[in-house]
């Protein structure tokens, strides 16, 4: 009955969590957490986080557990740290940059 109990107790565990991902941009602080517009949706809303790597690279976290992962270059621009997609920057009125990759766009503070 022991061994039954256990294994009751694990199959419930396991159906009961949630993904690591998903809890990181939930649970984000309000100061880490970015406007972006994913998958080529028009409007833009606060459900993306930022997460800050070595200096030099960013982490953007999409709520649906998608991510890119961006380098800072030493001469100020931004890059995706795979090189796949290119990325397109643009300075908003607020000092803001808006960065667009593929079909996703994120709002990105004055300072990082």
């Amino acid at each position: 009955m022991r061994t039954f109990s256990a294994a009751v107790l694990v199959m419930l565990a396991g159906c009961s969590a949630e993904p690591v991902v998903e809890s990181k941009v939930t649970s984000a602080k309000a100061e880490d957490r970015i406007e972006c517009a994913i998958g080529g949706t028009a409007n833009f809303a606060r459900d993306c986080a930022i997460e800050r790597g070595d200096g030099t690279t960013l982490t953007l976290r999409h709520g649906d557990g998608g991510f890119r992962r961006l380098t800072l270059e030493p001469d100020g621009t931004i890059d995706t740290a795979d090189g796949a997609d290119p990325v397109t920057l643009k300075t908003m009125t607020d000092g803001r940059t808006e960065i667009a990759i593929g079909d996703d766009r994120y709002h990105l503070p004055a300072t990082l």
